[in-house]
């Protein structure tokens, strides 16, 4: 089980909160400081780089010569929720040699960690992929090196993890590029080595990497469309066949010579947040930090530009920054501060202060920060934790991952499991497959209509398989036949097809109710004891219920969201009938009601990230 992935925090005060467009009042949260790593070897400049993830945090220290005179290091880290941050392992490459500067660039990701080596074989530069075992023992599984291998390419300045992608970037020779690597069975391989379209041959493309799912972007700080240095950042995404494709150019709208945009970026979903420490509205070199989002035409667009509270020349800010899909880190080192930002209307809700170059580095995952000092050689990092109460969904919701294949179900009991299962792009499904009582996850396959259950909430085989429906169309679960027993519907062009049984077969009942662009969900809307179909019309918001397994209008419509919301329905209240929710994309929040009418959210809460899809179940007794 692993709930750091997950931001898990309940939005105190906001009960009763009217469903509104646009962004909420940000409160200014408190950071304690837990502890200041800081090893006994001063010159091995510890801090370079950190990556959190969840309870799991690697440091860089690429001068560290405990094998050879700056050959490098990687130290790793766990969090106990008892005794704090604790020493793991140190790591070094198989054939570390003099001068590799391994750990310059650090990600981890669950128990995959990649470090790069960008002076490697005299500059041309490596990566190395680490797995964690059980007893927290890390082993190098591969060393990576870029195709064509380009002296004094720097491989490795750069590095990025999303599930078993890994990007590297490398700046240093012929204008750079960022290159891609996928695993099969602890195989990796690279798949792509990623240029602009308008390569020029100082634009240092690769000097900061980041990945999501399949999408890359690529900075270019040097680049010079906007004048000399001004920088640009390439998104490119990737598709199942392999072939990668130049999606766009990300400039900033007042981008200007000196800028470095995109000396630093973060990506989540469709939002990416691109650093230009050299800006200077507020001084030479004050720096600024940009925030786009990719549009449903695959545009990248402008949503905001972020400067500190207290800007000055010189201070750097956008540096680095680290976004975790709520949250934002912006380090400042040339003032020796560093920001967070929340995404709820990119407010600053905390800044903090240091010594020199303090925010050379910097890394946020949910309630977790990381903020390294790097002086000369020297180096430590200051580890903060969020003071404000966490606490994990206080209702039985949960979220699937569909860039992943991962779960991560709250039970409304105190309780958040994570786990895999399914394939990246399923469908996720939620019912008692076997009559006990509880809900379970299930899967459906949309490009062939498999459906694959499991009776327990991890990992592990479907214990149920079988084909029903057609690639494209949408499933829901309910009980048809009120048998204490959910089976499947699917939903096609308008019209609905129940099956009572979990098997292959013709529907038991099929009927027209609906558009073709309605999304359909099961639920006992009336406390009669026998589930109906619900649809929800996502361009307008309107649920519509229907009490009877029947064609015909709706019972009782109601408006209950906005565009854009994803709707989900549960007993919440224990009292026999089932209510709507809706889970929002842009807010990562759920609305819930324990009344089907157009009323005000009775509860809400932030769980979860914006690209994830809401399910709700009973999923403890």
């Amino acid at each position: 089980m692993r709930v750091g992935r997950v931001r898990l925090a309940l939005a105190g005060g906001l009960a009763g909160a009217a469903l509104l467009v646009g962004p909420a009042a940000v409160a200014q949260f408190v950071w304690d400081l837990e502890t200041v790593l800081d090893p006994p070897e001063a010159t091995d400049a510890f801090g370079r780089s950190v990556a959190i993830d969840g309870a799991t945090l690697v440091t860089g220290a690429p001068s560290d010569d405990t094998l050879l005179p700056n050959s490098g290091a990687v130290w790793a880290h766990t969090r106990d929720p008892d005794n704090g941050w604790q020493f793991q392992y140190k790591i070094n490459s198989a054939d570390a040699a003099a001068g590799d500067a391994f750990g310059s660039a650090v990600a981890v990701d669950g128990d995959l960690l990649v470090a790069g080596a960008p002076l490697a074989s005299g500059g041309v530069g490596a990566a190395y992929v680490f797995v964690r075992d059980v007893d927290g023992v890390w082993t190098q599984q591969a060393k990576l090196t870029g195709s064509p291998a380009l002296a004094a390419a720097n491989f490795g300045t750069s590095v990025a993890i999303s599930g078993n992608t890994v990007v590297v970037g490398a700046p240093g020779a012929a204008g750079g590029a960022a290159h891609v690597f996928t695993s099969v069975e602890g195989v990796w391989g690279q798949k792509a080595r990623l240029v602009s379209n308008d390569i020029e041959t100082e634009d240092r493309l690769g000097q900061s990497v980041a990945v999501f799912g399949n999408t890359v972007l690529a900075g270019a700080s040097l680049e010079d469309a906007a004048g000399a240095s001004a920088g640009a950042v390439y998104a490119f995404v990737g598709n199942s066949a392999g072939d990668w494709v130049q999606q766009g150019k990300l400039l900033a709208a007042d981008t200007a010579g000196g800028d470095l945009f995109g000396g630093a970026v973060g990506l989540e979903g469709n939002v990416a947040v691109i650093g230009a420490s050299g800006n200077d509205d507020d001084g030479n070199g004050s720096g600024s930090a940009y925030v786009f989002q990719r549009n449903s035409s695959n545009l990248w667009l402008q949503q905001a530009k972020l400067t500190a509270s207290d800007a000055n020349a010189s201070a750097l800010f956008g540096a680095r920054v680290s976004y975790d899909g709520l949250q934002l880190a912006v380090g400042a080192p040339g003032a020796g501060r560093a920001y967070v930002f929340e995404k709820d209307g990119w407010v600053e809700s905390a800044n903090f202060t240091g010594g020199a170059l303090f925010g050379s580095s910097v890394a946020i995952e949910g309630e977790n920060l990381a903020l390294s000092t790097e002086v000369g050689l020297s180096g430590n990092v200051s580890l903060y934790r969020r003071a404000e109460p966490l606490a994990p969904p206080p209702l039985s919701v949960g979220m699937f991952d569909p860039s992943r294949g991962e779960w991560h179900l709250g039970d409304g009991q105190g309780n958040v499991s994570s786990f895999f299962y399914g394939a990246p792009e399923d469908i996720p499904l939620v019912g008692d497959w076997n009559c006990d009582g509880l809900d379970t996850v299930g899967m459906f396959r949309p490009n062939n209509g498999f459906v694959y259950l499991r009776n327990s909430n991890d990992f592990g085989v479907a214990d149920l398989e079988f084909f029903y429906g057609i690639g494209g169309d949408v499933p829901f679960v309910g009980d048809w036949d009120d048998d204490d027993c959910d089976s499947l519907g699917i939903y096609r062009d308008g019209r609905v097809y129940l099956r009572n049984e979990l098997s292959t077969g013709f529907a038991d009942l099929d009927f027209f109710y609906g558009i073709a662009s309605d999304v359909p969900f099961g639920g006992d809307f009336d406390a009669d004891g026998s589930d109906s179909v619900g649809l929800y019309r996502p361009a307008s918001g309107f649920v519509f219920l229907r009490n009877k397994l029947s064609g015909g209008f709706a019972e009782l419509d109601f408006f209950f969201g906005i565009p854009g919301d994803r709707v989900i329905a549960f007993d919440w209240d224990d009292d026999g009938d089932d209510s709507v929710a809706i889970f929002r994309p842009s807010e990562t929040r759920f609305y819930i009601t324990n009344t089907n009418a157009q009323v005000v959210a009775e509860i809400d809460f932030r769980f979860g990230r914006e690209d994830w899809l809401p399910v709700a179940g009973r999923f403890a007794p």
